[in-house]
């Protein structure tokens, strides 16, 4: 397995990119492949998800991850988008 550093001080909060101000290690569902097994998860939380329990922050990081890469090109302006869906 191979072995990552990890930067605590310059860590972005796991939900979004803004500077982290709390790191946790969470215990989080164990995996399939080992359900007896306990896993466990360095969190990184900013000010404003300082409140958010490890089942937030895991969906919030999934979110992050599937649109860190998200060109400006791609976005589309909301009513522009509503009225192709319905031209009416």
């Amino acid at each position: 397995m191979p072995t990552r550093t990890i930067d605590f001080h310059n860590a972005d909060c796991s939900a979004c990119h803004k500077k982290h101000v709390d790191i946790r290690t969470e215990i989080v569902a164990p995996s399939p492949e080992r359900p007896n097994a306990i896993r466990k998860k360095i969190i990184w939380r900013c000010e404003d998800h300082l409140d958010c329990d490890v089942d937030e922050m895991e969906k919030l990081a999934l979110v992050k991850i599937r649109f860190q890469d998200i060109e400006e090109s791609d976005l589309v302006d909301g009513e522009i988008f509503l009225k192709q869906l319905d031209p009416d």
